[in-house]
């Protein structure tokens, strides 16, 4: 496990670790097959019935998706899908990374600086200035984020697993991430812009998958990476990541294939999103992790969700002591 302040040397044994990283195949190709036939049909829905109302609504399904799909492809980049690592790599780039524009190999190696630097400057998630912000900012900044206006500075810091610059022709990217699977990409993108050429679903295909991706789905990410970590500890352990027990509704819209138990994730990486329930159950068990552990119970509304956790954590980091006033007999008040 990852070790930081305040974290026990052990909090599961060998066999049961073993057992919590087992990689399940079956469960791994289901879950992806599950996030692409909800994406297949919001889009044949709101393409069907062709309403003004079912548009907006498929963008927010899509989005949601599009988000687990992201999350999916997190595992592939902890090899977490498939014990082969090619056929964990080349599933995880055609059915999770690519249709988001993005690398698992670019992603995998800035992601596992974030495990190694956690809330350091050498984190590459990490943003010391997000702490600043208040519950209004955040709200400001989510609200940008689904209707675009922050599009830009988005695509800017994805920029380090995105693989936009290989459309600008940058030679970097494509060496980083391997010619062959740059190829890859680049032969899947055309086959893909000739398929919507000739069938006239360039429209759809803009609307239904683009649209979700810079709006509903950059809002979602933005609040995920504060629920993650703004206004924990700078230090890989327990008190490094935050976990939020949200209710159905939320996780369907904002946490999908368990990546609300990102405290047992980082505590323990090797354990595949399907099993990180039940290894957040086994976590709690231990006095050590309930003491340290930061918790929230919802991810925008109520006194223990992340709005107010975050409020809580800004104000004590700019809390000032009440100076003492010294009384005429040399007492202090």
């Amino acid at each position: 496990m990852a070790s930081g302040t305040g974290a026990p040397e052990r909090l599961l044994g060998i066999a049961e670790l073993r057992e919590l990283s087992r990689r399940r195949p079956g469960r791994a190709a289901l879950a992806v097959a599950r996030q692409w036939a909800v994406i297949l049909a919001a889009a044949a829905g709101a393409v069907y019935w062709d309403r003004w109302y079912g548009y907006p609504l498929a963008i927010v399904v899509i989005a949601t998706r599009q988000h687990a799909l992201a999350v999916l492809m997190h595992d592939g980049a902890h090899r977490l899908l498939f014990a082969d690592r090619k056929v964990n790599d080349l599933v995880s780039d055609l059915l999770l990374a690519f249709p988001l524009f993005i690398s698992t190999t670019l992603y995998r190696r800035h992601h596992l600086e974030h495990h190694r630097y956690l809330n350091t400057d050498r984190d590459p998630d990490y943003d010391p200035t997000a702490i600043d912000n208040t519950t209004r900012d955040w709200i400001r900044l989510f609200a940008a984020d689904a209707v675009a206006l922050n599009i830009v500075k988005t695509v800017g810091t994805l920029d380090q697993f995105s693989l936009l610059p290989v459309l600008r022709g940058d030679r970097t990217v494509a060496q980083a991430m391997g010619r062959a699977r740059c190829a890859l990409f680049l032969g899947g993108l055309g086959a893909l812009a000739v398929v919507l050429v000739a069938t006239g679903w360039w429209l759809p295909y803009l609307l239904l998958w683009i649209v979700p991706m810079i709006t509903a789905l950059s809002m979602i990410l933005r609040l995920r990476d504060m629920a993650e970590h703004v206004g924990c500890e700078e230090d890989s352990g327990i008190g490094g990541t935050r976990s939020v027990l949200a209710g159905a509704l939320e996780r369907a819209l904002f946490s999908p294939c368990r990546i609300n138990y990102h405290l047992a994730h980082h505590l323990y990486p090797s354990v595949p999103c399907y099993n990180l329930a039940d290894l957040h159950r086994r976590l709690m068990e231990h006095q050590a992790v309930r003491g340290q552990a930061r918790i929230s119970h919802s991810y925008l509304f109520g006194p223990s969700s992340v709005l107010r956790h975050v409020a809580e954590a800004r104000a004590l980091r700019y809390a000032t002591p009440t100076p003492r006033i010294e009384e005429p007999d040399g007492h202090h008040a």
